[in-house]
């Protein structure tokens, strides 16, 4: 293939990004993210679920649809506070909130549900950094530790709320 498409998060906005990002790959370009490996990362839950079946650690999860689905969600991460609830979409933080007790996490998710946002929970790790490792045909090409600054005091390690980026060498296994 004479052609690489770096597909972006935008494509993922409607039908003609969809179309387009399908009508690369079946001309034969080379993808960095094809359409299942977007809409993969597009969805907190099933990302959750794909890295829980290749066995790699991720908080606990559970989708919750209604206030009825929320203690039993609780209980299966863990039943601890703080929690994380998270939007199913979205990037760069916006969406995540950090909740410290049951009326605060009943309280947040009504107001989510508003606006009709579909909500998972996740057990709250303690964590000074994340790691982002770009990953292409099996291979770890790059790697990033995400940290928080001095000046952030964000719970969120997202560079758009003010965290570092720096290189990271993962430790690989062979």
């Amino acid at each position: 293939a004479k052609t690489v498409v770096f597909v972006r998060a935008g494509v993922l906005d409607n039908e003609v990004g969809l179309a387009l990002l399908s009508t690369f790959e079946k001309s034969g370009a080379f993808m960095i993210n094809n359409r299942d490996g977007m809409l993969t990362c597009d969805n907190k839950m099933t990302s959750y679920i794909t890295f829980h079946n290749n066995g790699i650690q991720t908080p606990r999860t559970s989708l919750i649809n209604n206030e009825d689905s929320v203690m039993d969600a609780h209980k299966r991460i863990g039943g601890n506070f703080p929690v994380i609830i998270k939007t199913i979409t979205g990037t760069q933080g916006i969406g995540v909130s950090k909740v410290e007790s049951y009326d605060s996490l009943i309280s947040v998710c009504q107001s989510l549900w508003k606006f009709e946002a579909q909500l998972l929970l996740q057990e709250y790790l303690e964590m000074k950094s994340d790691i982002r490792t770009l990953v292409i045909n099996g291979h770890i090409m790059a790697s990033a530790e995400r940290r928080q600054t001095k000046k952030s005091k964000d719970f969120r390690k997202n560079v758009h709320r003010g965290a570092e980026a720096i290189p990271y060498k993962p430790v690989t296994y062979t």
